[in-house]
């Protein structure tokens, strides 16, 4: 699952999902794999959010993984 703030509002992605363009906002990607492991980034000053078929490309000029602690 990823969860991102686009310039439309939060988008939640599973497998499967539509394929989808959109446009990356500044704020926290959450990604969560199936063995329930967590990675948070921030993303500074937007991007792009690629989804199609089973793969999410995250494009961002500037990211940066969120600690454990800072979560």
């Amino acid at each position: 699952m990823v969860i991102a703030r686009t310039s439309e509002g939060e988008i939640g992605v599973l497998t499967g999902h539509e394929p989808t363009l959109a446009l990356l906002a500044p704020g926290r990607v959450t990604i969560r794999g199936e063995a329930g492991e967590t990675v948070i980034a921030q993303v500074e000053d937007g991007g792009f959010l690629s989804i199609d078929h089973d793969r999410v490309t995250v494009v961002a000029d500037t990211a940066s993984l969120v600690p454990d602690s800072a979560r």
